[in-house]
């Protein structure tokens, strides 16, 4: 099955959404449901990719102001990874980004992901936070 990326459509397909978001992103750390969402979840833009009838990656957006988008929740299920979908999502992102009017896309990325960033074109720019006391994240950024 062709796994396709699209934004949440449904009340069903947010929860599954946030479902895969705290299993990808906040479960392996043991992490409580509810930790995958912030204040921003309204005003942003969700994009999931969807195999059949579950959703293996995640990703949102918002905007800091004009001209400047934030990637943030952006993962892959460890069973589908090497197969394009983080590349598809982080499109999905940019293209958002751009019709938004965003001319630059920045985040903090887990140190492990930011080769595979820096490969999409984005570059470090400062050292950002390190989660859970034990998962250092870089703020990485692109021009659009």
């Amino acid at each position: 099955m062709k796994t396709v990326i699209r934004q949440p459509k449904t009340t069903d397909d947010l929860a599954r959404y946030y479902e895969a978001r705290w299993y990808t992103l906040r479960r392996p750390w043991h992490q409580p449901k509810g930790s995958e969402r912030d204040k921003l979840e309204k005003e942003a833009v969700h994009i999931m990719a969807v195999d059949g009838k579950s959703v293996v990656g995640v990703a949102r957006l918002h905007f800091n102001g004009p001209g400047e988008a934030q990637f943030r929740y952006m993962g892959v299920d460890s069973r589908y990874r090497n197969r394009g979908i983080a590349t598809r999502l982080l499109c999905a992102l940019e293209k958002q980004a751009r019709s938004g009017g965003a001319k630059i896309a920045w985040f903090n990325a887990r140190e492990p992901a930011v080769p595979f960033y820096e490969k999409c074109g984005y570059s470090i720019f400062d050292i950002s936070y390190t989660l859970y006391g034990c998962i250092p994240h870089w703020k990485m950024f692109k021009e659009l």
